[in-house]
């Protein structure tokens, strides 16, 4: 992961969008050399329909398209999530909303987060309903996260989710995640109402009930080992058969005994297993790609037969 320069320390709000996010690209049209003719001169070049999009300033190489990808620089959809937010938000600069700004691969790939921390669910709250939560430092906040690439492989993105505060765990809920999703050569540009911000906002006041749901029912360790051996580490083949990969079974394992000595043997625990595991990958690739698909396959997860077994 290489990361260029993070928003330091520096007034942050709303507003404040990473200087990493600003820079020009231009497109290049690729040629091949013209067999037959012996001599290399500018006639003997063939134009095809690809082009390399380039860094104006550093002369990085960020993706190779056909000409109806149409450049869309991170900066101009960071401030157009920004309007939404303002105009649903008159009065933000009254509410702590911190923001970050990654961009990846030297400009291939970007991502922003911004947290609502004025609209955290504490869980403090809980602790007289009898739920397992220790502490009064636990929280979850609103988060809204934007994604973008000029490698093409993340199309342009718009996405609620939730963040687990002491652990960092991102809240991975399939039912209520709201995703705006364009591809790059979309011709129309991606939209972001005031009303989709509003839906994200309120299915995250519903998340507090639906954790102490999860909270309350118990289950076994054979019961979760069973989830997990069907769904985050059951491979995916063409084959017929219970085919899982150890590996994967052996994180979780160690993540699920961490998680049931806090929480107890509940779903609750089941969920922070899983969102951990996807949100904090070990991994030798690029860990923001792999994180990305493994909430997906949480989100999968929880949308299956087997995580309904769970609840009896």
């Amino acid at each position: 992961m290489n990361n260029l320069a993070i928003n330091r320390e520096l007034p942050n709000n709303l507003l404040t969008i990473d200087q990493s996010a600003y820079f020009e690209v231009e497109k290049k049209q690729l040629h091949y050399v013209a067999k037959g003719t012996g001599l290399h001169f500018d006639t003997d070049y063939e134009s095809v329909n690809r082009y390399a999009l380039v860094r104006k300033d550093t002369g990085q190489l960020l993706g190779i398209h056909s000409d109806d990808y149409i450049i869309r620089p991170y900066s101009e959809l960071a401030e157009k999530v920004n309007d939404v937010i303002v105009e649903a938000v008159p009065d933000y600069e009254r509410f702590t909303i911190k923001t970050e700004d990654r961009v990846y691969e030297n400009g291939k790939k970007y991502m922003r987060t911004i947290n609502f921390w004025d609209d955290k669910i504490d869980m403090a709250n809980y602790q007289d309903n009898g739920m397992h939560i220790k502490g009064t430092q636990e929280a979850i906040i609103p988060q809204l996260r934007i994604y973008s690439s000029m490698d093409g492989r993340w199309g342009q993105q718009i996405m609620w989710s939730s963040m687990y505060v002491v652990c960092l765990n991102g809240m991975v809920r399939p039912d209520w995640s709201f995703v705006v999703y364009n591809k790059h050569n979309s011709k129309k540009d991606i939209s972001f109402s005031l009303n989709d911000f509003k839906m994200g906002i309120t299915a995250h006041k519903e998340l507090g009930d639906d954790l102490f749901k999860m909270m309350q029912r118990k289950v076994t360790n054979n019961a979760v080992t069973h989830l997990f051996r069907k769904t985050l580490a059951n491979k995916q083949t063409k084959l017929d058969i219970d085919d899982n990969s150890m590996l994967v079974l052996k994180h979780l394992d160690s993540l699920w005994d961490n998680y049931c000595n806090k929480y107890g043997s509940t779903i609750f625990a089941v969920y922070q297993t899983a969102t951990d595991w996807a949100t904090h990958p070990i991994t030798k690739g690029a860990i923001h790609n792999v994180s990305r698909k493994r909430e997906k396959q949480v989100a999968e997860m929880m949308t299956s037969n087997h995580w309904e077994e769970l609840y009896g």
